[in-house]
């Protein structure tokens, strides 16, 4: 039994010291395109800006789609990106869609803000149908956790 733990551990201690020999051999790969950050605001009915949170924001290399990503709870979004000249679009609902060009250097970083006004189109809502589903749902829920408590 000794013997077979021994060969266990001999071979588990060469297997680590392979892998870490072939991992300092290996050449760091240096990435290549920038950081672009920023924050999206939407203007309110008061004419106040405020952060939009899930606003979407994508960048376009020459037509094509490279990356997207939402706004956080501060609308602040950030995305590494292939250097060159990019096509950045934001869209949120209930807001106007903007679109700016943006120049990314490799290693470099940039910062763009969104400032986008009302489209005063209304957000699509639930179908009216929706809300009886749900009340019967919730319905039939109640009536069958009140038959098992009766049990």
């Amino acid at each position: 039994m000794k013997k077979g733990m021994c060969l266990t551990s001999l071979l588990l201690v060469t297997g680590v010291m392979l892998l870490l020999a072939g991992s300092s051999c290996t050449r760091a790969i240096r990435p290549i395109g920038g950081m672009l950050s920023g924050r999206v605001y939407g203007y309110n009915m008061y004419d106040e800006a405020i952060p939009l949170v899930w606003a979407r924001v994508s960048a376009y290399a020459n037509g094509t789609l490279v990356d997207s990503v939402s706004t956080g709870f501060n609308g602040s979004y950030a995305m590494f990106l292939p250097g060159g000249l990019l096509n950045i679009t934001v869209e949120s609902p209930g807001f106007k869609p903007q679109a700016r060009f943006v120049a990314i250097s490799d290693g470099g970083s940039a910062q763009l803000n969104f400032y986008l006004e009302r489209s005063e189109v209304p957000i699509p809502e639930f179908h009216t149908y929706f809300l009886s589903i749900v009340t019967v749902s919730l319905l039939v829920l109640a009536v069958a956790l009140t038959r098992r408590k009766r049990r």
